[in-house]
């Protein structure tokens, strides 16, 4: 237990975070669930970058080897809820940070992961200047949230068979957090773009006599 709470501890930081604890009921073989949507690699409000930690104290390479797997497992399942994942820390919006350890005590492993936004300030302000018409600023300020969720964590414990069982779920645990807000954020960009494009078919080229 000891060891449990010390991982816990490293990235379980802050205000308003999820812990999850979670004991599997039996293993789970089953295939890889198919994918629920395409990537959109176009909004920046969906980049996530996973990457886990390689230089904790007490860490063996067997605890890395879980790690890197962890974080695969969860990079797919990320890309099957149509995030798109990145290497890239410029591009990504989110960042997730792991650490997994085998529980040689118990025959098993231990992870924690924290899913965050990159930059805390986009949690108040999300970075969308917009200039409506007074009448649509109402309809808009309803579909643009105001403030955006920015940190989930969550610590999960079983056998080796559940590690990938238990990786997907807290991505999608995650996911249901702090993306439905990322989501309606793309798509407002979505609509201004078009609205865009729809006023500079209308405008007349300026190269050309009115």
């Amino acid at each position: 237990m000891r060891r449990l709470a010390a991982v816990a501890l490293l990235l379980a930081t802050g205000c308003g975070s999820h812990i999850v604890l979670r004991i599997p009921d039996f293993p789970s073989f089953a295939p890889d669930p198919p994918p629920l949507a395409a990537a959109e690699p176009n909004c920046r409000y969906l980049n996530v970058l996973v990457d886990y930690s390689t230089e904790a104290t007490g860490l063996a390479l067997a605890d890395v080897s879980l790690s890197a797997h962890v974080a695969e497992v969860m990079k797919k399942e990320f890309t099957r809820l149509g995030v798109h994942v990145t290497d890239d820390p410029n591009e990504a919006y989110w960042s997730l940070m792991l650490i997994a350890v085998n529980n040689h005590r118990d025959g098993g492993f231990i992870f924690s992961a924290m899913l965050h936004l990159r930059d805390l300030s986009e949690a108040r302000d999300p970075g969308i200047s917009t200039y409506t018409r007074t009448a649509e600023k109402a309809e808009k300020a309803a579909r643009v949230p105001v403030s955006m969720p920015s940190m989930y964590t969550g610590v999960s414990y079983g056998s080796h068979e559940d590690v990938d069982k238990l990786s997907r779920e807290y991505v999608q645990r995650a996911e249901q957090a702090l993306l439905p807000s990322a989501r309606r954020l793309c798509e407002f960009e979505r609509q201004e773009a078009h609205q865009r494009t729809d006023v500079d078919e209308q405008v007349p080229h300026p190269e050309l006599p009115l």
